[in-house]
């Protein structure tokens, strides 16, 4: 099954992949490394053509969490790397043969970060730039290098790789540890799941035409454009924000609001507190929209009861999920592949990608 997600990789003409572990030990390393052999094997890319990095530490020997042990990351020769250059010195010193490219603007706490080529393959830790600014700036320097493939390996619980500023798709990895039993497991893994496919605003034209460094923007609509704009200009206390949008809500059958930068929990609380406290208001129909799903960070089950209320959060940009990996491994309690996957099919939506583990094969067919 591991063929099948390098072609169902292959197939999409993405540049840029990540894979996002939902928690510790969900796999992530073990899913890169069976996709980039594979993508090499069944001759889908030249090995010159890929890249990998990371958003934070991957690539270890033992885990800095659990003390368990973790797959090697060994790149194939001709693959060009963004780690540090301290770790590039202890893959050198164990036997790997590294061409320094170019150094990369920012820090991390292990130093400077490269972009770098194997020439001869060893074990190398993969630490990327920890902030997304530089990691956007590393991939655009990966494809001036004639990258066609470059694979961010996803720090955990920081789904800001799968941004759609940042990269075209994503793998989500979900395993065993997130929680005590597969059941458990299943339900975080939907809840994330919905949360990151929000459904995609219809005004994702006058989104990028109005919103620009204002933190909230405030529309009544009217026909097919938003009427008046009213940019927000008070306390950046949730209670504040959230006060001024259901107060305009009173007013106007159909509103519309543009958030830049987060949608917290606190706001998404403060809005469904005011919001109950208000009877009627929910007759009335509005939209708040955030640049994509990466910038929600309140509850599936808040948004479902905000919309209940009249108040639905959409996406200026969707996220891309190509598939889901599952890893049954966790050293809490027995689970096999074939269960995981069972309590996945059933929780989460029918439309949805493909659910598969690279190491045994299975897979919902």
């Amino acid at each position: 099954m591991s063929s099948s997600l390098a072609h169902i990789v292959a197939q999409t003409n993405i540049s840029r992949l990540s894979l996002i572990g939902l928690a510790k030990n969900a796999g992530k390393t073990t899913v890169t490394n069976q996709l980039l052999e594979t993508l090499l094997n069944e001759n889908l890319y030249r090995s010159e053509e890929l890249a990998l990095t990371s958003l934070g530490l991957d690539g270890e020997a033992i885990d800095a969490l659990t003390g368990l042990a973790k797959p090697h990351c060994i790149p194939e020769a001709g693959l060009l790397v963004v780690t540090t250059d301290n770790l590039l010195r202890q893959a050198e010193i164990e036997g790997a043969q590294i061409e320094r490219l170019l150094q990369l603007p920012g820090r991390t706490a292990l130093g400077p970060v490269m972009l770098a080529r194997v020439q001869r393959p060893g074990r190398i830790v993969i630490a990327g730039p920890t902030l997304l600014r530089d990691l956007r700036n590393a991939l655009d320097q990966l494809h001036e290098y004639g990258t066609h493939l470059a694979i961010v390996d996803g720090a955990i619980n920081r789904v800001g790789a799968a941004a759609p500023d940042i990269t075209d798709a994503c793998i989500l990895c979900t395993g065993a540890s997130i929680a005590a039993t597969p059941e458990l497991v299943a339900q975080r893994t939907a809840e994330i799941f919905q949360r990151l496919t929000t459904q995609q605003t219809q005004w994702y034209d006058a989104y990028r035409k109005w919103h620009l460094h204002i933190r909230l923007l405030g529309f009544s609509i009217e026909g097919e454009e938003p009427g008046e704009i009213v940019s927000y200009s008070g306390s950046d206390e949730p209670s504040v924000e959230a006060c001024w949008i259901v107060a305009r809500m009173q007013n106007y059958p159909c509103s519309l609001y543009f958030l830049r930068g987060a949608f917290t929990e606190e706001l998404s609380r403060e809005l469904l507190a005011q919001l109950s406290q208000r009877p009627g208001t929910s007759e009335n129909q509005a939209e708040l929209v955030v640049a994509d799903a990466t910038k929600i960070f309140c509850h599936s089950v808040v948004q479902q009861r905000l919309a209940r209320q009249g108040l639905h959060v959409r996406v200026a940009r969707p996220i891309r999920i190509l598939a889901l990996s599952l890893n049954p491994y966790t050293p809490g309690y027995v689970c096999t592949s074939r269960e995981l996957l069972d309590a996945l099919v059933k929780k989460l939506p029918v439309e949805r990608p493909p659910i598969l583990d690279v190491v045994s094969g299975l897979s919902d067919g």
